[in-house]
This record gives structure tokens, sequence and C-alpha cells, in this order.
């Protein structure tokens, strides 16, 4: 599998994080001038406790004096939010105060989310946020996961319009979820850590327990610092030594943790796509339901990391209308969540639907990506619900019978997650280790255990549902499923 080049992580790339995620001026991406890297204005995450402090865990051994406290992570990104009033993001399922998982949708600060496959209320759609919500979730608490690292509740309460029939200002768009920002790290001293590392893979043979120890508690911005320190202590680059020293599937999941949810997701997709053959799942895995700013920073990283545009790789390997959603898709453009819609712009869309699908011979795949792709998560649940209202037949089940492959997929995940977000992962994880000790899909539990992991309020309630789903322990089914070694004790130690 493609991880990381030696340089990845380590000093400050040429490019930055999406775009200005609170209503920053529009411009190209990435900015023409960038400050240099190093402490500057917050970006505007909160950054969860380090090592040592509440909720988090433990520091290794001899850690000198931990972290430093939420409010002493320096940002390394040159961003701060403009002033004025912002919409607050609601707790992630599982995870406190973000927004729903990788593309976010706000709701009141603690309010818990709606029933799985709950649609929004007639009469109730896109209302905007109080004008003067809460910027930001408290210190301590995980910042808005862009919805699938961090994923929404259902849509908030509310009637169409607004006070004198003028519609709504625009939502402040998401920011990009933890650890999507590659010049962003926590402060304080990693030495331990890195020392651990460095003597876990020194010499003859291989310590993987002390590797397990190490990369498997970091959240992702102390893991920034870990690979940074790791670097500049010991001169050498931390994805290369665990490549040198390690193999097979245990090789990929420590790759996997140590280079972070963005460096996991571009490495994750560039190996979709390599060789002989195309991994549409995986594909579909990274890129559906994402937020509007980590899709850029998604982009913007693949490129810097491998000298090609990702859009290019997609095109080399897709075709067709699915090479066109995806193209669609990557234009990283989607309303955010909050965004006003009335009854008529839903009814509009619910009859576009039909004309492109049930009311010809032949479908118009593009007129219904269309319609996907410019519709908010709520409304989208909307308009499924005014499908099926209208014409007596789901929107799913028409994909499913207007559609076939790829696409299909594609349509069927984005109009799941919009719905419920929580219920879509947790099926996910349902097909990705089935029941009775059966073959599990060890490539792809791999990518979703640390992608869940680095977001665990979120995390805790995946695990929950997946106990009401089961009536067990689910870590008990993964443990099952996979060969008893260092693999699964890596895969393990992430889901608790």
């Amino acid at each position: 599998m493609s991880y990381p080049p030696p340089n990845y992580g380590h000093g400050h790339p040429q490019y930055t994080q999406p775009p200005p995620p609170q209503g920053y001026p529009a411009g190209p991406y990435p900015p023409s001038s960038y400050p240099a890297p190093g402490p500057g204005p917050s970006h505007g995450h909160p950054i969860p406790a380090p090592y040592g402090h509440s909720g988090g865990s433990p520091a290794p051994p001899g850690s000198a004096g931990g972290y430093p406290s939420p409010a002493s992570h320096p940002s390394q990104s040159p961003y701060q939010p403009p002033p004025g009033p912002y919409q607050q993001y609601p707790p992630q399922p599982g995870h406190p105060a973000q927004p729903p998982y990788q593309q976010g949708h706000p709701a009141p600060y603690g309010q818990a989310p709606p029933p799985w496959g709950a649609a929004p209320p007639p009469g109730q759609y896109g209302t905007p946020p109080p004008p003067h919500a809460a910027p930001y979730p408290p210190q301590g608490a995980y910042p808005p996961q862009g919805y699938p690292q961090g994923y929404p509740p259902g849509p908030p309460p509310g009637a169409y319009g607004a006070p004198g029939g003028y519609p709504p200002a625009a939502p402040v768009p998401a920011p990009p979820s933890l650890g999507y920002d590659p010049d962003q790290r926590a402060s304080g001293d990693a030495s331990k850590e890195a020392d651990a590392l460095r003597k876990a893979m020194k010499g003859w043979g291989t310590d993987e327990k002390m590797l397990i120890d190490v990369l498997a508690k970091p959240d992702p911005l102390v893991m920034s610092l870990i690979r940074h320190t790791y670097m500049n202590k010991h001169g050498r680059n931390l994805e290369k030594d665990l490549k040198s020293e390690l193999s097979g599937d245990f090789e990929i999941i420590m790759l996997s943790l140590a280079a972070g949810p963005l460096g996991q997701d571009i490495a994750y997709l560039r190996d979709a796509m390599s060789g002989i053959g195309t991994d549409e799942t995986a594909i579909n895995d990274v890129l559906i339901g994402r937020s509007n700013a980590d899709l850029r920073a998604i982009k913007y990283g693949y490129v810097q990391r491998y000298n090609k545009a990702l859009v290019d790789d997609i095109k080399s390997d897709l075709s067709g209308k699915t090479e066109k959603f995806f193209l669609m898709l990557l234009n990283a453009a989607r309303p955010e969540r909050g965004t006003y819609f009335d009854q008529a712009s839903v009814d509009k869309d619910v009859h576009e639907l039909h004309l492109a699908t049930n009311a010809k011979t032949g479908t118009d795949e593009l007129s219904v990506a269309a319609v996907f792709l410019a519709a908010s998560d709520q409304k989208l649940a909307a308009v499924s619900q005014a499908f099926e209202a209208k014409y007596h037949i789901s929107l799913e089940k028409t994909i499913k019978d207007e559609f076939s492959g790829h696409l299909e997929k594609a349509l069927l995940a984005i109009l799941a997650r919009s719905k419920d977000p929580l219920k879509f992962d947790v099926e996910t994880m349902l097909h990705i280790v089935p029941p009775g000790g059966a073959k599990a899909d060890i490539k792809r539990l791999i990518y979703w255990a640390v992608r869940l992991h680095w977001n665990p309020p979120y995390l805790v309630q995946v695990k929950e549902a997946l106990q009401v789903r089961t009536g067990s322990d689910f870590g008990r089914r993964i443990r099952g499923a996979l060969p008893s070694g260092d693999l699964a004790e890596a895969v393990l130690r992430v889901w608790s």
C-alpha cells in the first residue's frame, strides 16, 4: 500500500488546509501568499485535551509534564475566523460538540440526534441557526468533523422562510475536521513518545507492543507533534521507518495511525486507484459524505504528496457518468448544513428526479446526480420524503431500479448519510465484520477502525448502536474475525 513519502508531515507543505472555513473571502486555493509556518493565530478549532488531561489518554511513563492544556495548543494555520456571531455546531453522534462525522450539521448544543432513518418533519426545513449561537464547542471538546469524521444530527426544527419574507443569510461554512490542516499540531513535548518509537525500531527486531502503545493513543494534533518531534530529534521519518520494519496488515494499521486522518485518507485513496483494477468501495468510503472543507483538504493533500491531481487519477480509473459524478463531487460545493430551502424548492427537486427516472424510458443519470449534489443533507432527506409521498415509491428503490454498479452505490450512500449518518456507519461495520466468525474485510476494517478512532465520542455512539443491533459487544466479533497476534491487538486497541 502506498503511504506518505519520507517528507510527509514534516516541515511545512506549501499548501494549506481547505479554504478558510468560517466565512473567509473566496479565492484560489491554496492562497498565493502563505505566511511562514509556526505558532500563529488560532484556526478556530478548540483543541482536545492531550495526554494527562481530563478525557485524554495517560502519557507514556516518564513523559515530561505531558501536554499542555487545549488553550496552549498553537494552531499552525495562518487563518483566523473573522469577528461576528457563528452558528453553533452540534455534538457529534458520539463526539462531544462536533457536527456529526466528517461533514457536519449544527443543532442546539447537547441536542440528541433523531431516531435512525428519521426524515425532516414537514414544514420545518433548513431553518437557520440562532443569530447569536455559540461560535465553537467548549474547550476540551472535539471540533466539528465535517460530517464522516463527525456526523450530524437530523435537521433542526423550524418553520419555512424567515421573518419578513426574506430568506436567511447563508450559513457559516463548516471548518475542516481535526487533523485536516497539515500545518496544525499540538504544542508540548513529545520527546518520550519519539524516543520510545525509535527504541522500538532500532537494532535487531521490532517491539510491536511498544509501537501499539505509543501510536494508538494520540489525537490527530498530538500525532502530528510526534511525527514532527521524531524527525527533529532523530533526523528520521516515522512513516519510512515503520515501512522498513513492518509488513502486511500490521504495517498498514501502524502507518494509518502515524499518518493522521488526512494522511490516512490520501493513502487509502491512492491505494484504491493503484495497480490493476479500482477499489470502488474505498473511493466511496473516503469521498462520500465529506464536508466541503475536508474534500478540499484531501484534494490538495493528494497533489502535494503524489504530484498528481486527484481528479486526474479519478479520470484515469473511472469512466462515463460515474467519472462525471465524482468530478462534480470533488468541486466541493454542496450547500452547507443550515442552508435555507423551502417547500417549493423541494417540490421542484422531486419533480426533476421523477422526470429523470420513472417518467421516461432510460435514466438521465447526470440530472439525478446534479439534484443530489446541489442539496444539503437536510434538503436531500426532505426531498426523499416528499418523493415517496408523491409517487408512492421510495427514492432508494428508484435509484436501485434505475442505476447499477459504482454510481448506484455512491448515490445510495449519499442518500443514506443525508438521513442518518450514524445508522450508515453502523451498517458499514456490520457489513465489514459479518457474524458467525465469517471472514472480515481486513483492509476496510483497518480503515474504518482507525477513522472512527480519530473521533472518540462518535466512536462511543457507533459502539453503543452496534451493541443494540447485535445484542453483544462488537469488539468480540472483531476479535473473532481476526487472526490472533499484533494486528488483532492493534485493531482492538483503537476500537477500545
